[in-house]
Parts: structure tokens; C-alpha cells; sequence
């Protein structure tokens, strides 16, 4: 395409020898400023300059700066070439997003073809130049359109929907978000003014911008209006921070078009206007959303610490999220030496007396008496959430412990396999099969979570192995996989039977063999009779009994395996002193 003249620059080539000059009354005024003024303008000219130098950019000549100015226009164009690749790269973004594949992500990131566009826009707003602005926008537009309209076709025709981490971060920006846009808008801006802008850039920057519009078209599809409100709001935000970074590197370098070539017609104000307040409001809702949370986030450590008991607290992570509706919420996980009762409930409370509205408050507390479990148990909660990938996809801990309806002593999360195991404090006349049973219930009322709950350990279990319909059973049996769902909820991988005839005991072990637990048959303890019959007193009629095996569940102790070997060691010394006295 060929080289065109833009609004405010001075003309070029040998045929216009005069620069262009604007009209309108505010361009009359600011030629005949006086002097003063212009020695305030040369003292900032200086200053300028010198800050560039310390920040290691270059200073533009006129003619150079007027050359970059053509050529970011230019690059900037709409062409087929830009349509094709934001399709491209809309495409591999959605499909990494699906499949909450990073590499993916990235790969869309390495044909995104934003950049061009952004740096005009950038480079319009540093020289106040409407009309660059608006060819800028209208060509963002598309591509984002393009990135929007692919995201949703990709969504209905994917078999797979799940709302992924990947996705799930890019809902609501938060500082990180915004500072990422900033840097690498700072980053874009110095590599385009210093010539060695490029795809390293590209990447830098699109990464806070294709996979947000992936993600709208993600929420349109998948019919979640605040997911694609809250990556609107991520893509807007963060276009703006780079933008203006843009515009930041473009007038310090001298690369923007001085002020005196803006032309300050009607026309030309609005648009620049307009562009301005559509970029900017975005951006300042982000930054009140920000505060917002920064200042929630300082009431929520003091309250949930109080809520906690003060002594002994530690805060490993603490979330906070709002949206544009409902409330703020809050997601913490205490390391503490003792559960409290209702503390999720005190720290609402505080929170709302505190900032004068409803804060929702989901308290993980996990029990850590010494130093050392204390630090152990804080690795382990960064390196659950490192391996996540991010902690927006939490399960729902206030629900799941509700529908328990016990007190809980601890609870974690097994992220890999999509698990919350939670140990409640043992409640008074429940028995195992009352625990299996809550674990049921809470485990079909959670969507995309299993729940594992730890019951009370025992010392030994009995169990059933068979019975007669009138047979007298003791009260402590239990059901044969009963007894297996609870040493599976104990983590025991071995245990020792007794109590009934090697056969019986040996069909058990198998079943214990198949549900990953070892046993061993402790055949010191034998029943006295096979005979499920036993007599009744006084030649009554027998009474028929079940047949039951006992599951020694906790281990040997050391002590007193040590206490059994000296026992050992002491009988055969006995024995071979007896056998040396009654040699001949």
C-alpha cells in the first residue's frame, strides 16, 4: 500500500516543502502563545529528553520520528492476512483453554496478530491524533469479533465443556492481570521505537488478550453471561493498560507527533474523546474493583484470625474475589493447633460490621501443633495450588460440610484426582455405617468432586462372616465391605485377622487382597469350636451363634515388640539352661 499523508504531519518529498499546519481557533491560539509559555514547553522538552535517556530510549529526530509513525500505521492496517491469523489463533486458544492445556495457550499466542493494531492505537493516543485512533479501534474490533465468533462455534462444536482452570482464571482480572498488560505494553512500546519489535512481543502481549476473547465467546456458548462479562472486562482492561503503555514509550522516545500539529476541530475532539472514555472506564473499574478487594482482604486477615482464636493462627491463603453482582468472597485456608466451631460464621459477621456489607466466607482450617507441621502443611497447601494451576477451581467447602452436619477437624484436597477428604470430630452413638452413608450423600450433592470421609479409628473391627436368620449376633459386627470401606478410609495397608478357622480367615484375606490391604492370619487364636451351634444351660436348646473375625487394625507397638522378643530371647535361654542340666 502506498505511503499515505497523515492529519498533522508535516508534508513530505520534493514536491511539499511546507509542513502542514492545522486550523481552528485553539491551533490560532497555541501558535500565538506567549513567551513564557514557550519556555515552559522547551523546559519540559529538556526534562523529557533526559528521562527518556535514563530509561535507555532513544531520541527521535523529526524525520525519524515521522518514518515509525508510517510504519506502526501501517502494520496496523486491516488486511486479509490479520483476519486469517486472528481466526488461527482464536481457534488454538479456545481449544487450549477446553483441554486447560498451557502449551496449547501459548501456541496461540505465538500467531496472534493484536499487536499491530494495539500499537497504533497507542501511538495515536500519544500524538492526540482522532483519526489514527479510529482506524485502530475499527481494526481491534474485528479481531476481536473474529476471536469472539470463533470461541463460540469451537464451544457448541466440542463435545467437551467443562469450565477448566485455564478458563477460570481469565473470568476476573485482578493485579497481576494488570500488571502483566503494563509491562508488556512498556515492553511492545520500546521494542517498536528501538526497531527490534517482533513476534517475542506479539507474544507478550497477547497473552492478555486472545484467550479473554476465547473466553467470551466460551461464556456466550456455554450460556454464562458472567463468564463472558468478566472477560470482557479482562480484555478491555488490559487492552487499555497497553494502549496506554504504548502511548507512554511513544512520547517520551519523540516518536508521537508534537502538540502543536494537533488538529482541534469538533470532529476530531470527539473521536479522541470518545476513545479515551471507552478505554479508560474499564480500566477505572478495574482499579475500584482492586481497591475494593485489597481493602476486604485487610478486615478478612484480622477477622478470621479473631474467628480462630487469636494464638496459634496462620494464614497460608487467603482469595478474594467480587463480581459486578453479589457479594464479595472470601476463601481461606487457616493452619491452626485447635478446630474452632463456627468460625466461618464469626468471620462474617466481623466482616460485616467491619465494611458494612455481606461477605461470604469459606474457612478451611487445617490442625498443626508444632512448628514444623505448621511449615510442612503450608508447602503443601502452595504446592497444591502450584499444581492446580490456579486456585479459582476450589471445591465447595461450605456446602460439602453441611451436608456432613459435623463439626469438621480438618479437610484437604486432592486436586489430581478431584477429592476432598474430610475428617469430622467423632460424634457420639454414630456408628461406621452412619459415616459411609453421610459420605454418600455428600458426594452426589458436590458436581465434579468425590467426598472421602475419614471415620473415627478403632482399635479392631468384627466382622460378619456368616449368620443364620436366627442366629445371635453380636452387637459390634459389622458387614464384611463395611469393614473394608473403613480401613480404606484409614489408609492402612496391612492388618491382622483372627478369630474364626484358617479357612474363613483365609477367604477374608483375599477380599482384604483385592481392596489393596494386606493381612496376615494370627493363628494363636483359634475359636474353640467350628460349631455354630452352642449348647444352652442346663440341656436347654441350643442357641445358634454367627460367625465372626476380628480385624486388628492398629499395628503391633514397638515396645511391645521389643517386650515380645526379649520374652523370646528369655524362654530359650531358660530352655537351654533346663537342657544343659539334664544332659548326662
Amino acid at each position: 500500500m502506498p505511503e499515505t499523508q497523515l492529519p498533522g504531519d508535516g508534508a513530505r518529498g520534493p514536491d511539499t516543502e511546507a509542513p502542514f499546519t492545522p486550523k481552528g481557533p485553539i491551533n490560532e491560539m497555541w501558535a500565538a502563545r506567549p513567551q513564557w509559555v514557550r519556555r515552559g514547553e522547551a523546559f519540559f522538552h529538556v526534562l523529557r529528553v533526559k528521562f527518556a535517556h535514563a530509561v535507555l530510549l532513544p531520541e527521535l529526530s523529526p524525520d525519524q520520528a515521522y518514518d515509525l509513525r508510517q510504519t506502526v500505521r501501517q502494520e496496523g492496517q486491516l488486511t486479509h492476512g490479520y483476519v486469517l491469523m486472528c481466526a488461527l489463533a482464536a481457534g488454538i486458544a479456545i481449544l487450549g483453554l477446553l483441554q486447560s492445556s498451557t502449551a496449547v495457550v501459548i501456541g496461540a499466542m505465538l500467531v496472534s496478530p493484536l499487536m499491530s493494531p494495539i500499537a497504533a492505537m497507542g501511538f495515536g493516543f500519544a500524538s492526540l491524533d482522532g483519526h489514527r485512533i479510529r482506524d485502530s479501534i475499527r481494526v481491534v474490533a474485528i479481531g476481536a469479533g473474529i476471536g469472539i465468533a470463533t470461541g463460540i462455534v469451537l464451544t457448541w462444536l466440542s463435545p467437551i465443556r467443562n469450565a477448566t482452570p485455564e478458563i477460570l482464571a481469565r473470568t476476573e482480572p485482578n493485579l497481576l492481570d494488570l500488571a502483566v498488560a503494563l509491562f508488556s505494553g512498556i515492553a511492545g512500546g520500546y521494542s517498536t521505537v528501538i526497531g527490534k519489535g517482533g513476534t517475542a512481543i506479539g507474544v507478550a502481549i497477547a497473552t492478555a488478550l486472545m484467550p479473554p476473547l476465547t473466553v467470551i465467546g466460551y461464556g456466550i456458548g456455554v450460556f454464562q453471561p458472567m463468564f463472558a462479562l468478566g472477560a470482557m472486562l479482562l480484555f478491555l482492561t488490559n487492552l487499555a493498560a497497553i494502549t496506554f503503555a504504548f502511548a507512554l514509550i511513544a512520547r517520551l522516545s519523540g516518536a508521537a507527533r508534537p502538540f502543536g500539529k494537533v488538529e482541534w476541530t469538533p470532529r476530531y475532539a470527539t473521536i479522541l474523546v470518545a476513545a479515551f472514555l471507552a478505554l479508560a472506564t474499564p480500566l477505572t473499574m478495574t482499579l475500584m474493583k482492586l481497591t475494593n478487594e485489597a481493602r476486604i482482604r485487610s478486615a478478612a486477615q484480622e477477622a478470621i484470625i479473631a474467628a480462630c482464636g487469636d494464638r496459634g493462627v496462620t494464614i497460608a491463603q487467603l482469595d478474594v474475589s467480587s463480581s459486578l453482582l453479589g457479594s464479595p468472597k472470601v476463601k481461606a485456608l487457616v493452619i491452626a493447633t485447635s478446630y474452632t466451631g463456627n468460625a466461618e460464621i464469626a468471620a462474617e459477621n466481623a466482616l460485616k460490621a467491619t465494611l458494612g456489607e455481606d461477605v461470604d466466607v469459606s474457612l478451611q482450617q487445617v490442625l498443626a501443633a508444632d512448628v514444623r507441621s505448621q511449615t510442612q502443611a503450608m508447602v503443601d497447601a502452595a504446592m497444591e495450588r502450584t499444581t492446580a494451576g490456579i486456585a479459582a477451581d476450589v471445591p465447595p467447602y461450605k456446602a460439602i460440610r453441611q451436608k456432613v452436619g459435623l463439626p469438621t477437624r480438618s479437610i484437604w484436597t486432592d486436586r489430581a484426582q478431584r477429592m476432598v477428604y474430610l475428617e469430622p470430630v467423632p460424634a457420639p452413638d454414630w456408628t461406621l455405617a452412619d459415616y459411609r452413608a453421610t459420605e454418600k450423600a455428600a458426594s452426589q450433592g458436590v458436581n465434579g468432586w468425590t467426598v472421602r470421609l475419614m471415620p473415627p479409628p478403632q482399635p479392631r473391627l468384627t466382622v460378619l462372616l456368616e449368620a443364620s436368620e436366627d442366629a445371635q449376633v453380636p452387637d459390634d459386627a459389622i458387614a464384611t465391605d463395611l469393614g473394608i470401606w473403613a480401613l480404606q478410609r484409614w489408609g492402612l495397608g496391612e492388618v491382622t485377622l483372627s478369630g474364626a478357622d484358617p479357612t474363613r480367615l483365609t477367604a477374608l484375606a483375599r477380599l482384604l487382597a483385592d481392596a489393596g490391604i494386606a493381612a496376615q492370619i494370627d493363628g494363636a487364636v483359634i475359636p474353640p469350636s467350628e460349631d455354630p451351634q452352642a449348647s444352652g444351660e442346663d440341656g436347654a436348646e441350643a442357641v445358634p451363634h454367627a460367625i465372626t473375625a476380628t480385624i486388628a487394625v492398629y499395628a503391633t507397638s514397638p515396645s511391645r515388640l521389643e517386650a515380645q522378643r526379649a520374652e523370646r530371647e528369655a524362654a530359650a535361654r531358660a530352655a537351654a539352661l533346663e537342657e544343659s542340666f539334664s544332659a548326662p
